[in-house]
């Protein structure tokens, strides 16, 4: 991978509330979204909030699902169900490299 193709790479961490229904529509919604954008590659991690307690409070975590863009730079927060592709994207501050670019401003 080149260093050019890493720095594109998002890297997110969403916090769920265990298995329960509302998180894992969140999950598959995510990894539907990444894997239609970015097919070469994206790092998702999951965290339980229940399991990871400290991490929750770290990262100031307040309400689940949440979705936190750490890469690309600068750190991006999304709250919600993440039904709407284009509005998780651009509220990620995210491009779609496999597809039409997303309008600014609304």
């Amino acid at each position: 991978m080149t260093a050019e193709a890493a720095a594109q790479r998002p890297f997110l961490t969403l916090f769920v509330n265990g298995a329960s229904a509302s998180s894992a529509d969140a999950v598959r919604r995510l990894h539907d979204l990444f894997e239609k954008y970015y097919p070469d590659g994206y790092d998702l991690e999951i965290v339980d909030v229940h399991q990871q307690p400290a991490l929750v409070a770290s990262r100031q975590v307040v309400a689940v699902p949440t979705l936190i863009r750490d890469l690309p730079a600068p750190v991006r927060l999304l709250v919600g169900n993440f039904m709407d592709q284009d509005r998780v994207l651009e509220a990620l501050d995210l491009t779609r490299p496999n597809g039409p670019a997303l309008p600014k401003g609304g």
